[in-house]
């Protein structure tokens, strides 16, 4: 069952963050504000450093989970926010290319998502090279966990996967409703230079397996991308 958005919905950010207490891309205010997701054990670690409401969520899947029942149980939007984030910059597509304060590409996001009725999940480009965003809106594409912007629904992260997870969120919204990617703002992030996180476990097995958890899955929605070594494309 999908329930009713109403608009003028709050929202909240959530970090999804692992053994990375010591090198968090935010300061001070944000540290305050953002609600931290932690690998189990590191609470006290990640409030050491300055993160003020922190909760032991247990891996990637049970952390994003967790955010999203934070989140709706207050009717809330759930903004999923990576801790590896380098920078925003304006689509030069579009704008005259600037580096953006993240808050205020959270908030406009957050407050056009929340105008457009009959969306669960929106995303932002999977790169931050503009000509791969040459539309400042498409539909039903790839949506990175890097930052994601969710409302409440029924729809779960699949607690059998380990890595790929945001594939499989956004086939699964694609079945319910439309999927927008807003590729007004570009974020860089740092996926596979830096320690702590998803990196911690991906290797060429761990890849593989859960491309095969995806393929029983979906079948023919997901194939493989003949340029990049163990990576989909939907």
């Amino acid at each position: 069952m999908i329930p009713k958005i109403i608009n003028k919905m709050n929202y909240k950010v959530y970090v999804i963050s692992a053994n990375r207490y010591k090198d968090l891309p935010f300061n001070k205010e944000q540290k305050e504000k953002y609600i931290f997701c932690v690998k189990n054990g590191q609470k006290e670690l990640y409030e050491e450093n300055g993160c003020k409401e922190v909760y032991n969520t247990g891996n990637l899947m049970d952390s994003r989970n967790f955010a999203l029942d934070h989140a709706f149980k207050n009717n809330n939007i759930c903004v999923q926010l990576s801790d590896d984030i380098k920078k925003v910059t304006l689509n030069k597509n579009f704008f005259k290319k600037k580096v953006i304060p993240l808050d205020e590409a959270i908030n406009d996001i957050a407050k056009k998502f929340d105008k457009i009725n009959g969306i669960y999940l929106m995303g932002v480009p999977p790169t931050d090279n503009f000509f791969f965003a040459n539309k400042l809106v498409i539909e039903n594409k790839f949506c990175i966990g890097d930052m994601l912007f969710i409302k409440p629904s029924e729809l779960r992260f699949d607690s059998k996967l380990s890595l790929k997870e945001d594939y499989d969120f956004t086939l699964q919204h694609i079945q319910i409703a439309k999927v927008l990617r807003y590729q007004k703002y570009l974020f860089s992030f740092q996926h596979y230079s830096n320690k702590g996180g998803a990196v911690d476990i991906r290797n060429d097995k761990e890849e593989q397996k859960n491309i095969m958890i995806l393929k029983s899955k979906w079948g023919n929605k997901i194939r493989l991308n003949p340029k990049r070594k163990n990576e989909i494309l939907i």
